[in-house]
């Protein structure tokens, strides 16, 4: 007994049932025995030399009354509904179009239908080759591959078979559908001869709109059909069939991201511009800490936004707070270092996002979504775009980093450093105790010399140097300093009160590079 096995290899199979619309979002499951007929005589027209003249060989015409002469069989692919939405042209406007389909994956089992009827070998013959030619079925996107296999058991219970009981919604435990199958050539002669028989229209008329025999019917296309107001094909007719509940097209939960997780890596670069409707320039270096403050709250609300996993990583990597929101110790997590890279014009136009202990794919992804943050004093808001993210070796390639980041033995303040602590003239919280204080809770060496630069210092009174909504620091005053090490250490060098806020940071002086 003829069995076909059909593999849809784009994983999705598009057909609308017949008198239905496409925007209707239904999908013809499984494909009507009417449909597959249609596709094996379109297939024989355009891949066999010996069709090309038009007209068949009288094996294709006992092969086709020999298929429909009996409702075929199914075993189907397990399926997921899905559809998507789009708008195509149509004159002086555009019009939504639903694509419905049934999803089987690229892996799926094949489609198999099977015919109970016997065929002498021309006719198997022949149908081994237009199945072996079939280019799709349904629909032109609905790519297949097909072919004639051996004789298949059917009395497995996952088989789809006609059935004869009145519609009902599930018949034992499955879903009942109609599907559009042919008639057999007697069955289409008989019905030819009541229509014309019944018929007022003249003879010419109504050959012209009954095709001959059901050979002809088979063959007449789609658009014909309903140009002439068919509400059915002629010669077919419908069958129930029943699909076992694991064949109804049914739905499923999203599938999971197969996307890795990237690496974690310790700097990202963000970029600021103005949005057009600012009438300020961006904003002024001297106001460092409340732009990094900003842009602190703003990732903060996103970080909230996330599924609860990813919430807990993504607010230990950028917010150094553990699940209970409790801040973390060691400053291992971002430092948020607003920078000017373009011009020395004293204008920030970039952040650097630096965390020691490196930032996963949450805090990753937070980053490349955040789009503006505001000017703290200016007018209008700020556009952020993700410029990128890596590792150190990849961040010392920019030009304008290599100051922050290369080794040194001597380092000057870039913006002022506040005190975490009231300053004593002795013990541990003189000025040296202090730096010797930040230095070794960063795993620094302490700086064998400090120097307190006075005319630097002065220049940095303009910096605000305490956040609006958090407690003022022990002592309102900006040092500038200059510190030299034993050996190089490598930065960034952020030290004191507000250090992951852009204050306490440090560039490089004179010797950059190891040793």
């Amino acid at each position: 007994m003829p069995t076909l096995s059909i593999r849809f290899i784009g994983g999705h199979y598009h057909a609308t049932p017949w008198g239905r619309a496409q925007n209707e979002g239904a999908v013809e499951w499984s494909p009507s025995p009417w449909r597959v007929l249609r596709a094996l005589l379109a297939t024989g027209y355009a891949k066999l030399p010996d069709w090309q003249s038009g007209v068949i060989p009288d094996t294709a015409k006992s092969l086709v009354e020999k298929l429909a002469f009996v409702s075929p069989v199914y075993r189907l692919p397990e399926a997921t509904g899905a559809h998507t939405r789009h708008y195509m042209p149509t004159k002086g406007s555009t019009t939504l179009v639903i694509d419905a389909r049934a999803v089987t994956g690229t892996d799926h089992e094949p489609l198999l239908v099977r015919w109970d009827v016997a065929l002498d070998a021309e006719e198997t013959a022949l149908l081994a080759a237009l199945a072996e030619r079939l280019g799709y079925l349904g629909r032109a996107e609905s790519w297949a591959e097909a072919e004639l296999v051996e004789d298949a058991p059917v009395s497995n219970g996952s088989w789809c078979r006609p059935i004869m009981e009145p519609p009902t919604k599930a018949v034992d435990g499955g879903e009942a559908v109609l599907l559009l199958a042919p008639m057999s050539a007697p069955e289409y002669e008989r019905w030819r001869k009541a229509a014309a028989t019944s018929s007022e229209l003249p003879k010419k008329k109504f050959n012209a709109l009954h095709p001959a025999d059901l050979l002809a019917a088979l063959q007449v296309e789609s658009g014909w059909l309903q140009k002439q107001g068919w509400t059915t094909p002629p010669g077919t007719r419908l069958v129930r069939y029943v699909l076992p509940a694991r064949n109804a097209i049914g739905t499923t939960a999203p599938a999971a991201s197969r996307r890795a997780e990237p690496p974690r890596v310790e700097f990202a670069l963000l970029a600021l511009s103005c949005s057009a409707r600012s009438r300020t320039p961006l904003p002024l270096a001297s106001r460092t800490l409340p732009q990094a403050d900003l842009l602190h709250r703003a990732l903060a609300s996103l970080v909230g936004k996330r599924a609860p996993g990813q919430t807990e990583t993504a607010a230990r990597d950028l917010l150094g707070v553990d699940g209970d929101h409790a801040p973390l110790s060691g400053h291992r997590h971002a430092h948020i270092l607003p920078l000017s890279l373009l011009n020395p014009d004293g204008h920030l136009d970039h952040i650097l996002v630096w965390a020691p202990d490196g930032m996963g794919g949450a805090a990753q992804d937070i980053l490349r979504h955040i789009r503006r943050t505001y000017m703290k004093g200016g007018v209008g808001e700020l556009s952020v775009r993700f410029s990128g993210a890596g590792s150190r070796e990849a961040f010392l390639k920019m030009p304008g980093l290599q100051g922050l980041l290369a080794p040194a033995r001597v380092w000057q303040s870039l913006t002022p450093l506040v005190l975490p602590r009231y300053r004593k003239k002795s013990g541990k919280n003189t000025l040296e105790g202090q730096i010797a204080a930040e230095c070794d809770s960063r795993g620094l060496p302490s700086p064998e010399r400090i120097e307190f630069l006075k005319e630097e210092s002065i220049a940095f009174r303009h910096y605000i140097r305490h956040r609006a909504r958090a407690a003022m620091p022990p002592e309102d005053f900006g040092y500038a300093l200059r510190l030299t090490f034993a050996e190089p250490v490598r930065g960034p060098l952020c030290l004191g009160h507000s250090s992951h806020f852009g204050l306490g940071l440090f560039a490089a002086c004179g010797d950059h590079g190891e040793g």
